[in-house]
């Protein structure tokens, strides 16, 4: 007996269209997914670098602050690093702020911290009892992302 009359199979071309319409929506969602990996890679950058001077920025306001005196001469040219005394509770303590590679490194009392990564630059300069430290933070990766921050920062008053 013979098959009933109803029964169809797909043509050429709905199987050529049902690809075509497939290839369309996998281009475009691998062109979105693309972009997305992009735009996540160049943003990872770009925090990475302005965390690096924030960092930088927040330990070096807190030690410039207590500071009372600098290694840095007065309206003398900038130098790529600095120290920093004070005495606090009758200990003396000293913070060295040097670059070593890309990091900014903070030697306190002999313990080394790196306060920053991916520096590119790093300069300190000293005028009327006020530090202004400038860096720049440059992450390596295809993007050639950047953030440079200029910080001043106030010698504590001496008596």
């Amino acid at each position: 007996m013979m098959g009933s009359l109803d029964q169809r199979g797909l043509t050429l071309v709905e199987l050529l269209l049902a690809a075509a319409i497939s290839a369309l929506i996998a281009t475009t969602l691998g062109a979105a997914i693309h972009q997305f990996i992009m735009a996540s890679e160049r943003g990872n950058d770009n925090l990475r670098a302005l965390h690096d001077v924030q960092n930088a920025g927040f330990w070096l306001t807190l030690d410039g602050e207590r500071a009372e005196g600098t290694n840095l001469v007065d309206s003398a040219p900038p130098a790529q690093s600095m120290t920093l005394s004070w005495t606090s509770g009758g200990q003396a303590h000293t913070s060295t702020y040097s670059i070593s590679g890309t990091a900014l490194k903070r030697d306190h009392n002999g313990t080394i911290t790196t306060v920053a990564r991916h520096v590119a630059s790093a300069q300190f300069s000293f005028a009327g009892r006020v530090i202004t430290a400038a860096m720049t933070s440059t992450p390596a990766g295809r993007w050639g992302v950047s953030e440079q921050a200029t910080y001043k920062i106030w010698l504590r008053p001496t008596d």
